[in-house]
């Protein structure tokens, strides 16, 4: 499975699972917006610009997100119709999807 050819598309099954970790472990186990500790199951993989709106599937563009603020993140932009311009940036990291699970 090729995740990046053509138009930009959303990770799925065990590729999905592995950037998820990759993720979770460079944002140190916490929530990139209030900075709350969670598990892997309870994180989030999240685009912080959607694809929607012209965010990629870059590194820098992936975040661990805690269950609320995935929740209150996704409400602002379905009620605005755009990306969130008041989210901090994703340190580290400048790969691409496929190059860090491997495809």
């Amino acid at each position: 499975m090729n995740i990046l050819k053509g138009e930009q598309r959303r990770v799925s099954g065990s590729a999905r699972v592995s950037l998820k970790r990759h993720i979770w472990l460079r944002d140190a186990g916490q929530c990139c917006i209030c900075g709350r500790v969670v598990d892997l199951c309870d994180s989030e993989l999240d685009h912080r610009i959607a694809l929607q709106f012209g965010g990629g599937n870059e590194e820098t563009n992936l975040w661990t997100l805690c269950t609320e603020c995935h929740r209150q993140k996704s409400a602002r932009e379905a009620a605005g119709g755009m990306p969130d311009p008041t989210l901090p940036e994703v340190s580290g990291g400048s790969g691409r999807a496929d190059d860090i699970i491997g495809l």
